[in-house]
C-alpha cells in the first residue's frame, strides 16, 4: 500500500490541500450560520462569496509558507504551531480584504468567530491525517555510513532520535566498506553520512540519492557550516555563493546589547527568590562560599569572573588540576546535582550579562587552560570567540555533557551565523524546557546495535 501512495504521491497532496481549502471556507459559513441563528442572510453572505476566491488564494500561500501542506517528520505540536500562525496572517489578510470589498456588509463578529473555527477543523484534520500516515505507511529503512570507531555512537543518537519515527536502521557501513553503500542505496528510503566520508564519495552519495528521491542526512564539518544562509550572487552569468565574515555588525552588537540590559535586569528581579533560596541551600549542605568564581573566556578571549552558585566540594580540583565535568561527577554535592538539573547554579550569571561581560545567548564560556587544549586540536575553534560567551545556546540546549568539543563548536558556529535578535528570543525560551532536567531529556535506550538489529527481524550490513 505504501509504495500506491508514493506513486499516487502528487494526488495525494492534491487532495490535502484542497481538504484544507474546504474547511478554511466551511468555518465562514458555520460561522455564519452561529452568528444568524442557522441562517445565511444572503446580503451578508454574498459579501463573504465575493471576498471568498482572494481569502482562499491568501491561505493556499501561508499554508505553503509555513509548510502546512507537508507532514513529513512532522509532530502535532509542530503542526499546531503552523496552524496558529498561518491563520493569524489569514485573519489579518481578511480583515484587508473584506475593508476593499463591500467591508460594509460583512459581519465584523464573523472575522472574530472564524478563526476559532479554522482552527478547530484544521488541528482535526491535521491530526486525521497524521494518524492515518503512521497507520497505512510501511516503516522506512535508513542506511548509516561512518567510521567504525564512531558508529557506535551514531547509531545511539540516530536510533534516540528516531525513537517514535517509523524508520529503522537497515544498513550500517564503514567508511573503509564505502563500495557497499553504493550497491544497497536501491534498498534504502534515507541515508546518514556522517563527517568521515570523504568529499568524493559524499558527492557520489548525494548525487545518487536526488536522482532517486531519497533523503539524505549529512554531519556538516567545520567549513561546510560557513555556507549556511550563503546568499547567491551573479558574477554575468555565472552564479556564486557570496559568504559572509563570521562576527556581528555594529548594529547587531547594540540591538543585543540593549536586549541583554533590559531582559537581564527584570530576570534578576523576577529570580532573586530563586537565588535566596539557593544562597540558603548550598550554604546549610556543605562547606564554602555560596558563589563560586571562576576564570572563563569571553569575546576576543577577555578574561573574566564567571559567576556561579557552587556544586561541587570546596578545593574539589586539588591535586588533579582543571578536569572537565561529566554528568556522573563525584565533586558535584548532592545539592548541587539537583541545582544543576534544575540550572539553578547559572543564575548568578544574569549579572555578568549585566555587566557585560556575557550574553544571554552565546557559546558556553570555557576555562583559558581547556581553550589552549582544543585550540591545538581544532584551529576553527578561536572562531567561537568572535562573540560573547552566553547563558544559553545551540550548544546549551542541543549538548550534553558527553557531547565532543568538536559538536559543539558546530553548534556555536551555526548561531554565529544564523544570528538575530528573534533567534536569540527563541533559543532562551527553548532553555525553559532544561528545567525537566537534562538526564531525562537525553536518558538513552541503552540498546546495543545487536539487539536494533534483532529488532523486527531486521539484519544490518556491518
Amino acid at each position: 500500500m505504501f509504495a500506491y501512495i508514493r506513486k499516487a504521491e502528487k494526488y495525494y497532496k492534491v487532495g490535502i490541500i484542497l481538504v484544507d481549502l474546504a474547511l478554511i471556507n466551511i468555518a465562514y459559513v458555520l460561522a455564519f450560520l452561529v452568528r444568524y441563528d442557522w441562517t445565511l442572510p444572503a446580503f451578508n453572505f454574498n459579501a463573504y462569496l465575493d471576498s471568498a476566491p482572494f481569502i482562499t488564494l491568501a491561505a493556499l500561500i501561508y499554508f505553503d509558507l509555513f509548510g502546512l501542506l507537508k507532514f513529513y517528520r512532522k509532530s502535532f505540536q509542530d503542526i499546531a504551531v503552523s496552524v496558529f500562525k498561518a491563520i493569524f496572517l489569514l485573519s489579518i489578510t481578511t480583515v484587508s480584504i473584506t475593508y476593499f470589498m463591500q467591508g460594509f456588509s460583512f459581519p465584523r463578529l464573523i472575522l472574530i468567530i472564524t478563526p476559532l473555527f479554522q482552527i478547530i477543523l484544521l488541528f482535526m484534520w491535521k491530526g486525521f491525517v497524521l494518524l492515518a500516515k503512521k497507520l497505512v505507511t510501511d516503516d522506512l529503512k535508513l542506511m548509516v555510513i561512518g567510521e567504525r570507531s564512531e558508529l557506535g555512537s551514531i547509531i545511539n543518537k540516530v536510533e534516540y532520535s528516531l525513537r517514535r519515527a517509523k524508520l529503522y536502521i537497515r544498513y550500517i557501513i564503514p567508511v573503509d566498506e564505502i563500495d557497499k553503500a553504493f550497491k544497497r542505496l536501491k534498498d534504502v528510503d534515507e541515508v546518514f553520512i556522517s563527517d568521515s566520508v570523504s568529499d568524493d564519495n559524499k558527492m557520489k552519495i548525494i548525487t545518487q540519492c536526488l536522482t532517486e528521491k531519497k533523503i539524505v542526512y549529512i554531519v556538516p564539518r567545520l567549513f561546510e557550516i560557513s555556507l549556511s544562509n550563503a546568499r547567491m550572487v551573479q558574477f554575468e552569468d555565472m552564479p556564486a555563493y557570496m559568504i559572509d565574515s563570521l562576527g556581528l555588525s555594529v548594529e547587531q552588537r547594540f540591538f543585543k546589547r540593549t536586549f541583554d540590559v533590559v531582559v537581564s535586569l527584570v530576570a534578576i528581579i523576577i529570580t532573586s527568590p530563586l537565588m535566596l533560596f539557593s544562597v540558603c541551600l548550598v550554604k546549610l549542605t556543605s562547606k564554602g562560599p555560596a558563589i563560586y568564581k571562576q576564570t572563563r573566556l569571553t569575546v576576543r578571549n577577555k578574561q573574566f569572573n564567571v559567576l556561579k552558585f557552587r556544586t561541587m566540594y570546596v578545593d574539589c580540583e586539588n591535586g588533579t588540576g582543571p578536569v572537565l565535568s561529566n554528568e556522573n561527577d563525584p565533586r558535584i554535592t548532592r545539592a548541587g546535582r539537583i541545582m544543576r538539573n534544575l540550572r539553578l547554579d547559572e543564575l548568578p550569571q544574569l549579572f555578568n550579562v549585566l555587566k557585560g561581560d556575557m550574553s544571554f545567548v552565546g557559546p558556553r564560556p570555557e576555562r583559558p587552560f581547556f581553550v589552549e587544549q582544543f585550540s591545538k586540536d581544532i584551529p576553527e575553534y578561536a572562531h567561537r570567540y568572535l562573540v560573547k560567551a552566553g547563558i544559553t545556546g545551540y550548544a546549551q540546549i542541543y549538548g550534553k555533557y558527553d557531547t565532543s568539543p568538536v559538536d559543539k563548536l558546530k553548534y556555536d558556529l551555526l548561531y554565529i551565523k544564523d544570528y538575530n535578535l528573534l533567534l536569540d528570543i527563541k533559543l532562551i525560551l527553548q532553555t525553559f524546557r532544561v528545567f525537566r532536567g537534562k538526564k531525562a531529556m537525553y536518558q538513552r535506550t541503552g540498546s546495543s546495535r545487536e539487539d536494533h538489529v534483532k529488532q523486527k527481524g531486521k539484519s544490518a550490513v556491518l
